[in-house]
């Protein structure tokens, strides 16, 4: 297929995709909660089943598929596997004369207060027995921190500074042993708007499974939510991405993540959480978007049965089937 047609599928597609993937559908009601919920009463169609290990390779059948699964519960796939895995920022490289490379590598590009920073430096082609770094704030040049770091036996050097509530949101990190022989990353800190309490009690609520999650909310609004549903093992083995959209104010604050059975294994499993990500949405156009604080750790969250759930097909709302069934005939 040509480029230009895909062009045209995924803008044909894509306002449905956007407002699918964080609502049950595009029959919704508010609940006095603030809690977007499915209202949709239309034939059940059987979706099809997706798996780790069979993901389709062509991009048009996977926006079809995903149009006729619950966007609230997406089963993790090998298509989208990379979401359910912790964000790995680029190596800085910075080749010199003679061969002499700096790498500078972030442990993530996004942190959030209070999480310490994390960097490692490798040195090809020379071996300096220190090096300095500098902490700057990347607008307006202001000096954060500094100091001097030893390579360990391995030769790499390793910088980790605790994370500080006044550090300025976005900074830029440089690292040299001499003018000109050096590195800089530029990275984000943020002071979160919201972190999870505590989790409750796996629930079975008709073809759901409902997981209960208590939020500290720092500031009012629009939160949008996203969390890896897993088997309790290792190494990790992640079923499906929960997500969901909120109205929230602030305070102790109570929503509930969802999973559709379709993406359960058959029998009793010990569950986790992880990957949680809670992100406000700017209040006006330009504005910033807003940052909750990551896990430290997958949570535990005990075993369930899915043989309590009903076992009725999920109801894909009519735009969406006449859209997939559309990207379906394309696509072949």
């Amino acid at each position: 297929m040509r480029p230009k047609i895909y062009l045209l599928l995924l803008l044909s597609v894509g306002g449905i995709l956007a407002i699918g993937y964080w609502q049950h559908d595009s029959q919704t009601a508010v609940s006095p909660a603030g809690v977007v919920e499915n209202k949709a009463e239309l034939q059940p169609v059987p979706p099809p089943v997706a798996t780790q290990a069979q993901a389709p390779a062509d991009p048009v059948q996977q926006f079809a598929e995903q149009l006729l699964t619950p966007p609230y519960s997406q089963a993790v796939t090998a298509a989208n596997l990379a979401q359910t895995e912790a964000p790995v920022a680029a190596a800085v490289t910075v080749p010199l004369d003679d061969g002499i490379v700096w790498s500078l590598q972030l442990e993530q590009y996004r942190f959030s207060y209070p999480q310490p920073i994390k960097a490692t430096v490798q040195i090809k082609g020379e071996q300096p027995a220190l090096i300095r770094y500098r902490l700057r704030s990347s607008t307006a040049a202001e000096l954060v921190s500094s100091g001097e770091l030893a390579a360990e036996p391995d030769g790499v050097f390793r910088l980790e500074l605790a994370g500080q509530s006044d550090f300025p949101p976005e900074l830029e990190l440089s690292v040299e042993s001499e003018p000109g022989h050096g590195a800089l990353a530029r990275l984000s800190y943020s002071q979160p708007v919201a972190w999870l309490e505590q989790t409750g009690v796996l629930e079975a609520d008709d073809t759901d499974l409902v997981l209960p999650l208590q939020l500290q909310v720092q500031k009012a609004g629009l939160y949008r939510v996203q969390a890896v549903l897993g088997l309790q093992q290792r190494p990790a083995k992640p079923l499906a991405i929960l997500q969901g959209e909120f109205v929230l104010p602030s305070g102790s604050q109570s929503i509930r993540l969802r999973a559709h059975h379709s993406v359960l294994p058959a029998e009793r499993f010990d569950a986790e959480l992880s990957r949680l990500q809670l992100e406000l949405a700017p209040p006006v156009p330009g504005a910033t978007t807003g940052y909750g604080r990551p896990l430290a750790a997958p949570v535990a969250l005990g075993d369930f049965d899915p043989a309590a759930l009903s076992r009725t097909p999920y109801q894909p709302d009519a735009q969406a089937l006449q859209s997939a069934a559309l990207l379906q005939q394309i696509s072949r």
